[in-house]
Parts: structure tokens; C-alpha cells; sequence
């Protein structure tokens, strides 16, 4: 079932309860790569006064920008912006209504349920952009990636091989660690899903 999409915006505003933990959570990964905000900067395009008032709660920040801080540190978005869950729950549970949409200049993402144990995102998203993105706004994070073509089609593109060109049904596993990208290739945008994997919590990186 296709994904009803709304008016895109580029950089949509994150509501306070949300932006509640994302800063706190960026701190924590940053010190743990032992990275200054300048060199993240450096890293994710995004002013180092504008990280330091993310960490520190001053402003809110928009999803895009959170997205490429998220990046930078190697991490998928979803890890800051999804809720904690329980590690004695045994199913995480989301409903379609539940699902809210968080959009970028580039991909509209619908996280979908994930969480247990913290090794698994999966995510709806939506290929608007048909250009290839500028290289800092290729994705590289642990673990590996699986990507299913839901309608229209896509071009995967992965750091030094040739871009893949996937249609509807059509799958891809990767290392996503590699520097990655999607573009849609089709008249209307592509709808594709995909499942990223990442190392226990607490295992080497």
C-alpha cells in the first residue's frame, strides 16, 4: 500500500517533545568519536554554532538539519528521533496513524517499527530528488542494508561502483558503511523500503 504523501517541505520543523532528547543524544555520539564541533562541522555541513545550540537546547532544529548532523556521526536519524524502547519487549508495535513522516530536500522518510534491542531500523521512503545529491549528503553508517523497491524505480548509487538501476520489486543488499545514495529514476516519485542493520550496543565499531 503506497504511502499517502503530503506537501513537501524542506526542512519541517521537529515538535519540543522530540527535540527534547535529540541534542543530548548528538553530544554523546560526538564525544564518543571524540570529535569537536568544528571538525563535525567540517564533517556535515552544518555550522558548529548551530550543532552547539542543537546540544545545548537553544534552538530546535529542522529534520534536514538534524539529518545531516545524524550523518556526520555516523548514525541513522531514526536513532535520534525514535523513542527508547523497553529490551525486555519482545514486539514493538506501530500503527498506520502513528506513522509521522519527516522530510528532507531530498527523501521523505516513514519510520516504521523498530527498536528492539537497538539493532534494526526500517523505514518507508520516498525518492523525490532526480538529481544526485552533492556528496555530503551521501549516507554512510554501520552495519548493512537492505533495500526493496516498492513503485516507480530507482538508481542506488554506492561509492566506487556503478549505479544500480532498481525497479519495482527489485532488491539490494549493501555494506552501509560504503557512501550511498538514492535517486528516482521514475516519472513520479519512488516508494521503496529498507531495513538497516547495526552492531550490538556495547560491540566494537
Amino acid at each position: 500500500m503506497a504511502v499517502k504523501r503530503t506537501k513537501h517541505a524542506q526542512d519541517d520543523a521537529l515538535p519540543p517533545k522530540t527535540m527534547a532528547n535529540v541534542g543530548r543524544h548528538l553530544r554523546q555520539r560526538r564525544l564518543e568519536l571524540k570529535l569537536t564541533l568544528v571538525e563535525l562541522s567540517e564533517k556535515c555541513g552544518v555550522s558548529f554554532a548551530t550543532i552547539s545550540k542543537i546540544e545545548t537546547g537553544k534552538v530546535s532544529g529542522g529534520f534536514q538539519t538534524i539529518y545531516k548532523i545524524a550523518r556526520g556521526l555516523g548514525l541513522l536519524v531514526t536513532d535520534i528521533l525514535e523513542p527508547d524502547v523497553d529490551q525486555d519487549e519482545k514486539i514493538v508495535l506501530r500503527r498506520r496513524g502513528e506513522i509521522e513522516p519527516h522530510r528532507t530536500s531530498l527523501y521523505d522518510y516513514y519510520p516504521q517499527a523498530t527498536r528492539v534491542h537497538g539493532r534494526l531500523n526500517s523505514s518507508i521512503m520516498v525518492v523525490h530528488t532526480k538529481e544526485v545529491p552533492d556528496r555530503i549528503d551521501w549516507s554512510n553508517h554501520e552495519g548493512e542494508e537492505v533495500v526493496t523497491v516498492l513503485s516507480g524505480s530507482i538508481r542506488l548509487h554506492l561509492d566506487g561502483d556503478e549505479p544500480l538501476v532498481l525497479e519495482q520489486g527489485d532488491s539490494a543488499c549493501f555494506d552501509s558503511g560504503i557512501p550511498h545514495a538514492y535517486v528516482c529514476t521514475s516519472t513520479g516519485p519512488a516508494e521503496i523500503i529498507f531495513v538497516s542493520t547495526r552492531p550490538p550496543h556495547g560491540a566494537p565499531t
